[in-house]
């Protein structure tokens, strides 16, 4: 599903569709951060209410589910909260009718993103190894979305590059322009 993507602004849908698709859900939403960001915000959604709320990115949820990579079942959260230990749920998730799942989005150490999914069409058996297909696919997933964020980069980069030359140029020529009037105003005091 990501390798059809036609433009990046439809890659974070994919990631959401895909994800949801495995276990029979019909919305979800992607949070991730743009550059230089602090907070994860709502950045596609499939089938979900916009929301602007923002999780920071050191709150301790980010840092749970980072530390633990469990995907978060937030109806056995509600009935079970022991079975997660210190997990704090944002109260914008905890009060969510619609939320089922969290799915973390890991690269390498570092989270860059969560997944929320809705509830699924009919019932699914959250066992292990469904638990360890979505955590294989939001590996993926991230994966891919952080190749398309380091792009990104790569291109708001050149994009500087290419204005510093221009600049370059610019000042070069603005030198040149004001050393001939300078020294026309030279001359024409002299000549005058």
């Amino acid at each position: 599903m990501l390798s059809t993507n036609n433009s990046p602004q439809e890659v974070g849908t994919l990631v959401v569709r895909g994800l949801a698709d495995m276990v029979e859900c019909p919305a979800g939403s992607l949070w991730s951060r743009g550059l230089g960001e602090e907070a994860f915000a709502q950045t596609a959604r499939w089938n979900m209410p916009a929301l602007g709320e923002r999780e920071p990115v050191d709150s301790a949820f980010c840092r749970y589910i980072l530390a633990n990579e469990w995907i978060i079942d937030i109806e056995e959260f509600r009935s079970h909260p022991r079975r997660y230990g210190d997990l704090v749920v944002p109260l914008w998730l905890a009060t969510s009718p619609v939320a089922w799942l969290v799915v973390p989005l890991i690269v390498g150490e570092g989270l860059i993103g969560f997944v929320v999914l809705a509830q699924p069409r009919t019932t699914v058996n959250l066992n292990w190894e469904v638990r360890d297909l979505l955590k294989t696919a939001a590996r993926q997933a991230a994966s891919f979305l952080a190749q398309m964020h380091a792009t990104e980069a790569l291109l708001e980069a050149r994009k500087f590059d290419a204005f510093n030359r221009m600049s370059a140029f610019v000042v070069h020529d603005l030198k040149n322009i004001i050393t001939q009037l300078s020294l026309m105003l030279k001359n024409a005091q002299r000549h005058h």
